[in-house]
């Protein structure tokens, strides 16, 4: 080959680089392997929710009768075809007095025709049902349970698998909601308790305190979108490497991010976000789309999260801070979960591995400004 064709090459390989160079953000999300599936575990969790329901109409069927002679006060037992022992509690007896005073661990099932009170330190291992309120006292594990109305599960006590009421349920103080908690109106889950899937309109983590509205800017500053991105005319940018939005700038596209995203101060995200690395939001913040995030999110105090969030990592949210809203209910899941005290959410909260509510951090001394508030950091490179 001569030297003027070599050259001739040379020059047109330069050409298409530079040509090519400004879609390389593109390119390198278009070759980015898909993020690793997010699946539940079902052979850990099941669908425990639909059991529940399953379990109600059943109970309703089977029981109907009986709870109705149990209005007069009466006990009876009984087992049904599988062999499974039953036990039907009159309006005024309590099921202590049907125990031993030893009794550690009780296998029949128990159906209340109104309130039901289960002793601490019991071992339930079969369904209990309550027409009026179900109470769980103190360190006693039960299995799966039914209420027509509120329940209350005592400190350190567990619910193995699932537990459905149709008001309210309320988790004290060093309490576990293994499996799955849903009622019809609200779950309120005390501090240091932990949880897996809860499901309610309203779901409440820690001391229900009023709360305060994210102190935003008087003016939100349009953020313009940074040397890094690539915007390919859908109302994306798409984003080589970390991203920062500056306190009390407000974005109006949808992010996907390959590298980490910081979210400044009361800044607002009006489009779904990727993140494949951490993600990291200020307090007073709001986000309005739909949130994936790779690696760990961790959320500051009094921010507003409406669209679903889907975390394969650790998620930490601050107090103040609320998932979805009254009117639009959202799902939130992570593999774990760490809820300051203070928090709520709408709708579903799942920690596939785990979930805690921790204590509220002590007030400091002085009221900071949203700009003189430390700064939340990630592990990762400088931000574009």
């Amino acid at each position: 080959m001569s030297s003027l064709s070599l050259t001739a090459v040379w020059f047109l390989l330069l050409a298409s680089g530079a040509l090519l160079s400004p879609l390389w953000p593109a390119l390198r999300q278009w070759y980015l392997p898909p993020p690793p599936s997010f699946k539940p575990d079902d052979t850990h969790h099941g669908d425990w929710d639909a059991a529940a329901h399953v379990a109600q109409r059943q109970v309703q069927e089977s029981f109907a009768k009986l709870l109705q002679l149990a209005a007069n006060d009466s006990v009876t037992r009984g087992a049904h075809d599988d062999g499974t022992a039953f036990m039907v509690l009159g309006a005024k007896n309590y099921l202590s007095e049907q125990l031993p005073a030893s009794a550690r661990h009780l296998r029949m099932q128990v159906i209340a025709s109104r309130h039901l009170d289960i002793p601490g330190e019991l071992v339930c291992d079969s369904l209990l049902f309550a027409q009026g309120k179900l109470n769980i006292a103190h360190n006693a594990i039960v299995k799966t349970a039914l209420s027509r109305r509120d329940a209350a599960v005592g400190p350190r006590a567990r619910v193995r698998q699932w537990i459905r009421a149709e008001g309210r349920i309320d988790a004290a103080e060093g309490a576990a909601l293994m499996g799955c908690a849903s009622a019809g109106r609200e779950i309120n889950v005390a501090r240091r308790a932990r949880f897996e899937k809860l499901m309610a309109p309203v779901l409440s983590f820690g001391r229900c305190e009023p709360l305060r509205m994210p102190a935003a800017p008087a003016h939100l500053v349009p953020m313009q979108a940074p040397g890094n991105a690539f915007i390919p005319g859908d109302g994306r940018w798409i984003i080589d490497g970390d991203m920062s939005v500056p306190a009390g700038h407000s974005v109006n596209a949808r992010l996907v991010v390959s590298g980490s995203l910081l979210v400044g101060t009361g800044s607002r995200v009006r489009g779904d976000v990727h993140v494949m690395g951490d993600l990291v939001i200020h307090h007073d913040a709001t986000l309005n789309g739909a949130v994936r995030c790779d690696g760990n999110m961790r959320v500051g105090e009094c921010c507003r999260l409406a669209g679903p969030i889907l975390v394969a990592g650790i998620l930490t949210a601050g107090s103040q801070t609320v998932f979805g809203a009254t009117e639009l209910f959202s799902t939130v899941i992570a593999s774990e979960i760490r809820i300051q005290e203070g928090c709520m959410a709408h709708g579903a909260v799942w920690a596939q591995r785990r979930g805690e509510v921790l204590a509220e951090a002590a007030p400091q001394s002085a009221p900071q400004g949203p700009q003189q508030a430390a700064p939340l950091q990630f592990q990762g490179s400088a931000h574009a």
